[in-house]
């Protein structure tokens, strides 16, 4: 085949290509226009998106693009630059597309449900550890808000086991969202019996807008918290339910929110089917918060007292037992006592040789030696423990927690060790050697 022909075919083919384009482009964008126009969830917003993918600038540059994927791409890249929208995209998928005209037949969506509700989790509804930290601190971890109907008993057996906390850490830094309903059941926890209003949602379908208002439960199965300090960790995936719980609890001064700036994901969203190969996830629904009139929509969740996800647990861990304290708490010895120990893990102090060299030596009977990098404590010929610093006064022994030592200072050397005990009066060890 000579080069004549082989140029031919080649300029033919790209012609097909960029005409198969030019007609996806205009057909696509008109039914997603239409879409946008009717049902985004903010009006304004949808009138200038209808209008950006009608215009012929926008047309003229998706004609140019050679592949389904380079065109759903586009469009939601453009979308975006005036949405900024987390929840708005344009995707080619026609296996997506089968699937939801599958489940979307009656018999489908009924068969779908059933099953749902009668399956055994294995991701327990999306609450993945529940326990009792040291001080009566409770502590939840929720991965994923799911339905109320299939997860609240689950959530309800959560309460339970907290329920003589004397303070609770929700832990959202790895929740990405799920169900509204199951944030409503979580929040009437720890509220009275008079109902609060928690957020308002708006949503516009064919043009028209609707409210409907979020009020927390009257009635819980289970124990309330309505007294009990509230702390929620956040980090920057933390997105859309998980926002939303933490947006209105903070907004309603009844937790205190630590971690980073959540993800800003706040408009809820469906996914309609465009054509037999793409599909608009569109947000047609917002929150509004009935006390600042917004949302945290790009803006995301603002922690209370900011610090990186991974120090989150400690921080918040040390905030509550130190507002445990300052209010004079019914178990405030056992505050007392856990408190320091959290509060020096969360200065996430790294000791140094230095460090080490400034503690090791004789106390009387007692010993602070190194072994292969690690600290010992050893009284007399006993056996040794291993002991760790958490600052530089705070040591704790690896194998137990009802002692600790604190070394005393004087000019910037060990001078004596002080042996905690909880419960019992300190004794102190002056240094010999």
């Amino acid at each position: 085949m000579n080069n004549k022909i082989l140029k031919s075919l080649a300029i033919g083919s790209l012609v097909l290509c960029n005409s198969v384009a030019a007609a996806d482009c205009r057909d696509v964008s008109e039914i997603i226009a239409k879409q946008l126009e009717d049902n985004y969830v903010i009006q304004n917003t949808a009138t200038k998106l209808s209008k950006l993918m009608r215009s012929k600038l926008f047309l003229s540059d998706c004609s140019r693009l050679e592949s389904a994927e380079d065109i759903a791409d586009f469009m939601t890249l453009e979308l975006n630059k005036i949405a900024n929208d987390k929840h708005l995209s344009v995707v080619y998928d026609p296996q997506w597309v089968n699937e939801l005209k599958t489940y979307r037949s009656s018999a489908q969506t009924k068969a779908f449900s059933d099953s749902r509700a009668m399956e055994t989790p294995t991701d327990n509804y999306g609450f993945k550890k529940v326990e009792m930290l040291d001080g009566n601190i409770g502590y939840l971890d929720i991965r994923m808000f799911s339905d109320s109907h299939l997860g609240g008993e689950t959530l309800e057996n959560g309460m339970k086991f907290l329920q003589y906390a004397d303070g609770i850490i929700i832990d959202l830094r790895n929740n990405f969202g799920g169900s509204p309903f199951m944030v409503t059941s979580l929040a009437s926890y720890f509220f009275d019996l008079d109902t609060v209003h928690l957020s308002t949602f708006e949503q516009r379908e064919n043009g028209v807008l609707t409210q409907t208002q979020d009020w927390t439960s009257p009635y819980v199965p289970g124990p309330r918290f309505k007294d009990t300090p509230l702390y929620i960790l956040t980090s920057r995936n933390s997105a859309s339910a998980a926002e939303g719980f933490s947006y209105a609890m903070q907004s309603l001064t009844r937790a205190t929110i630590v971690g980073e700036v959540t993800a800003g994901a706040a408009h809820g969203r469906s996914a309609e089917i465009v054509n037999n190969d793409y599909i608009l996830t569109l947000p047609s629904t917002r929150p509004v918060d009935p006390r600042t009139k917004d949302n945290w929509e790009r803006k995301g969740v603002k922690p209370n007292i900011e610090t990186n996800s991974d120090n989150a647990l400690n921080v918040a861990y040390a905030e509550v037992l130190n507002s445990l304290i300052k209010n004079n708490s019914s178990n405030l010895s056992l505050h007392q006592w856990v408190y320091p120990l959290v509060k020096a893990k969360s200065s996430q102090y790294q000791p140094s040789q230095s460090d080490f060299n400034q503690i090791i030596g004789t106390y009387g009977k007692r010993k602070i030696f190194q072994e292969n990098g690690k600290l010992f404590y050893q009284y007399l010929d006993d056996s040794a423990f291993e002991i760790e610093l958490l600052d530089k006064e705070t040591i704790i022994f690896k194998a137990f927690t009802e002692a600790r030592l604190q070394a005393i200072y004087k000019d910037k050397e060990a001078v004596a060790l002080k042996m905690l005990s909880f419960g019992e009066d300190a004794r102190e060890f002056q240094r010999t050697m």
